[in-house]
Formats: C-alpha cells, sequence, structure tokens
C-alpha cells in the first residue's frame, strides 16, 4: 500500500511530505507510484536523526516533573518490597522511543532494545522455512544476543528466586520451632471431615458435597486426588446458583473459609511477617506471602481444584477459558494497613488488571476500616478502567470470583489491618496458546491473531 502521508521534526523544522490518496490513485502505472514509494523512503532514510527535548508531564495538583527519555531506570532483582503507596509491581515504562547508535540505524533491527523486534523475529523463525537467509550476518549476531539476553534474565532471576525461597524455607522452619502448633497448619488434611469441619464456610461444605460426585462414599475421590489433580471435579450448577451472588457484571461472591480458618492462616502470616522484619531475615524482603514458598501449597491446591476450577468452568468457559480449562494457580497473602510497613506495605492499590485468567480474592481479617475493592470495567470494552462500575466491601471468609482483566483497584486503608488471600488462575493450554499476550491483554474476539489456529 502506499504510505499516504510522512511527518517527523528535525530540530525545530518541521518538514511534511504528503501524497494525498486521490493523486496516487491517479498516477497512471503501478511502476510510477513504486518510484514514487521508493523516493519518499530514501528521503526519509537520508534524514539526520530525531532528537526528543525532555518532556514535561503535568500532574494534579499542579505539579510538574521532567522526564528525561535517554534511559530507562530498570529496578534491581533484589527490589520486591516498597513500602507505602499503591502501585503495582511493574517495569517502569518510557514514553518515548530512544535513538539507536549510528551502526544501528544501518539496519534499525535491535531485538534487545526493541521487544517487539524480537517477537517479529521469533514469529518469522516459526512461519517461513530459512527465513534468516534473508538477514545481514549482523542482524543475526543482533537475534543472537538478543535470545542470550533473554535467556540470562531467566538465569538471573530463577537463581535470585531459588536462593530466596531457600532462605524462606529456613525462615519457616525457625518459625515452627518457637510455634509447634504451626506444623498441623503446614500438613495437608487426609479425611473430608477435616476440610468440612474445619476448613470451608459450612454453606460451601454443603454445595460441594452434595454434588454427585461426593454423594456416594464409596466413589468420592480422595482428598488427596483432589490435591494432585489427579481428578476433574464437577460441582452442581443448580447448588453453586444458590450459594452465589452475582455483585455486578463479571464480579461473583461466595462465602468460602470458615471464620476459625481465616483466623488461623492470618496469624501465621503475621508471625512470619513479624520473623521476616528481623536482622537475620530481613534480607529475604518477603512481602507477600507465597504460600507454595512456606509450605502451604495444599491451600493453593485444595481451593484451585474443589472451588475455583470447576466453577470457573461455569462462568467463564466462553470467555476468558475460550472453551478450554484452567491448569496454572498462584495463591497468596497480602496484607495493607493504614500506616504501611515491611510487613504489610501498601494501604491502597491503584487500578490494574491481573496476570490470570480467573482471580480469586477473599479477605481473610483483620479488622480494618476502608479497603474496598473498586471495579471499572473489562480490559478491550468500552470504557473501561475510567468509570466505577461497582464497589465491595471485604467480608471475611467470603470470596470474589472475576476475570483477571477486569480493572480493579484497592482504596484507602483508614484504619486497622487488611488481609486478602489473593489466587491467580490461568489457562496455558487453551487461551494462552491461542492468543497472543497483545489480543489477550486487549480482549480481541476474531480470529486473525498469528498465535491462533486460523494461522498455526
Amino acid at each position: 500500500q502506499l504510505v499516504t502521508s510522512l511527518s517527523w521534526r528535525y530540530g525545530t523544522q518541521r518538514r511534511r511530505l504528503l501524497i494525498k490518496s486521490e493523486e496516487a490513485n491517479a498516477l497512471p502505472h503501478m511502476r510510477t507510484r513504486a518510484a514514487t514509494v521508493f523516493c519518499i523512503y530514501r528521503f526519509v532514510s537520508s534524514t539526520a536523526a530525531i532528537s526528543f527535548p525532555e518532556i514535561s508531564l503535568s500532574f494534579r495538583g499542579g505539579a510538574s516533573k521532567k522526564m528525561s527519555t535517554n534511559r530507562i531506570d530498570a529496578p534491581s532483582p533484589n527490589e520486591y518490597v516498597t513500602v507505602g503507596g499503591g502501585a503495582i509491581n511493574e517495569k517502569k515504562r518510557n514514553i518515548k522511543e530512544t535513538n539507536g547508535t549510528k551502526s544501528e540505524r544501518i539496519s534499525g533491527f535491535n531485538p534487545i532494545k526493541s521487544k517487539s523486534h524480537l517477537m517479529h523475529a521469533i514469529e518469522g523463525m516459526d512461519r517461513y522455512p530459512n527465513y534468516l537467509s534473508r538477514w545481514s550476518e549482523q542482524d543475526m549476531d543482533r537475534l543472537e544476543e538478543g535470545l542470550e539476553h533473554q535467556l540470562q534474565k531467566v538465569r538471573t532471576q530463577k537463581i535470585d528466586v531459588m536462593e530466596r525461597r531457600r532462605g524462606i524455607g529456613v525462615m519457616v522452619m525457625r518459625l515452627v520451632e518457637q510455634n509447634e502448633t504451626w506444623s498441623q497448619l503446614l500438613k495437608p488434611p487426609e479425611a473430608w471431615s477435616d476440610i468440612c469441619d474445619e476448613i470451608l464456610d459450612s454453606r460451601a461444605a454443603t454445595a460441594i458435597f452434595k454434588s454427585k460426585q461426593f454423594a456416594c462414599c464409596s466413589k468420592q475421590p480422595t482428598v488427596e486426588q483432589v490435591l494432585n489433580g489427579d481428578v476433574l471435579i464437577q460441582l452442581n450448577p443448580y447448588l453453586l446458583e444458590e450459594l452465589m451472588e452475582e455483585e455486578f457484571f463479571d464480579v461473583y461472591s461466595l462465602p468460602l473459609l470458615s471464620i476459625e480458618f481465616c483466623d488461623k492462616l492470618r496469624t501465621f502470616v503475621q508471625e512470619l511477617s513479624q520473623l521476616a522484619a528481623t536482622e537475620e531475615f530481613a534480607h529475604l524482603q518477603l512481602g507477600r506471602t507465597d504460600l507454595d514458598t512456606v509450605g502451604l501449597s495444599w491451600i493453593n491446591d485444595l481451593l484451585f481444584h474443589l472451588v475455583v476450577r470447576p466453577i470457573s468452568r461455569h462462568l467463564f468457559k466462553q470467555t476468558e477459558l475460550k472453551r478450554g480449562e484452567l491448569d496454572y494457580r498462584h495463591g497468596y497473602v497480602v496484607g495493607y494497613r493504614a500506616k504501611p510497613t515491611t510487613t504489610a506495605p501498601r494501604e491502597r492499590l491503584v487500578a490494574h488488571t491481573d496476570d490470570s485468567e480467573v482471580t480469586l480474592n477473599l479477605c481473610i481479617g483483620d479488622e480494618f476500616d476502608g479497603g474496598a475493592l473498586n471495579f471499572r470495567g473489562l480490559r478491550g470494552t468500552e470504557g473501561a478502567g475510567q468509570e466505577i462500575i461497582g464497589t465491595f466491601e471485604p467480608r471475611l471468609g467470603t470470596a470474589l470470583l472475576h476475570a483477571g482483566r477486569h480493572f480493579h483497584e484497592v482504596s484507602q486503608v483508614n484504619t486497622g489491618n487488611r488481609y486478602m488471600y489473593i489466587m491467580w488462575a490461568r489457562s496455558w493450554s487453551s487461551t494462552r496458546r491461542k492468543v497472543c499476550p497483545c489480543c489477550y491483554l486487549n480482549r480481541r474476539q476474531d480470529n486473525s491473531c498469528c498465535c491462533g489456529p486460523r494461522w498455526n
């Protein structure tokens, strides 16, 4: 297609070259059109480097801040906890592109600085035979460097994460030495009666264990089978309807955990956080408590296989799961306080979406004022992230289920301590296999994604 408009800035002068669509269509021969585009290309490529001034950003309240576009300050691997504020854990964004070196302008390909360049290369190698045969040796070297750069990031983070996990494991054992009652919490339950009586809210237990799969004691799955994901749990939709409420669009609540178990889990996290704040373990920067890391993976497994997975099959199968199944979970406890500390480092949280297809959001206490959940619509839909469409006041033991791409935020905690158990559930085998990250985040519903079945 003809480029219909090109514009750029060089210093304080503006150059503009315009080919009107009707004039382009009036050109008599395709050869002339091709020559015209080639001339445009040569004119653009011969232009000197573009210079970008500093950017002045205006904030609410009249404050302003100048921001340089020459570099990106990446957080160090050890920056796990920031005390205070409501920011989410993402890298800092750069709002303007930076220029490459003189040698880079020969091709412009730079997979280390440009994520899209790396994605284009990977897609090309996957799609075309002998894809690199059209590349220069210099660009092939850069691609190799870009892939090595990503691999080195994986290795560095893996070493850091595994070392940190070992340190947290030592800290948990120290906690058990100080309070032996926690050894019972770390052991998975063996009987369904323990789960009914001590863990689940009685209403949730009734809805789950009246389902056909649990009706016959001789044929019901064992606790171990469910924790291991060896059986696919099917729950009665009519019983679920009696148990659950749709708070507002695509956000559902249900009473899930007993108050006693919420208190036990919260107390464990609080005592562990206090130990993490001591000089011996402060370097671990515990932050939010990953249940898999502290020896409570059985809680994640139980709630995922017994509750989140079967209920999501009814609520989100056509939308978030694309007729597939959830096959991954990540569960953790996070604390909020009116006066943040290293053990509860936030007093609020800005509007964001989760890295999940489905999110479980469950209040485990303590007493607090504020800290409501505001929802602002599904990412990719009109008006998403702008107006509040609903507010939910957390209730002890009550869980919310919602799409991970539903914008939500935590309002200011005014007094007390607010602890939440969060689970992110994903579908690697379906949703994330069929769409690329861009289509996923923007909720594109067509079949044009390069990662989808049309192209594969």
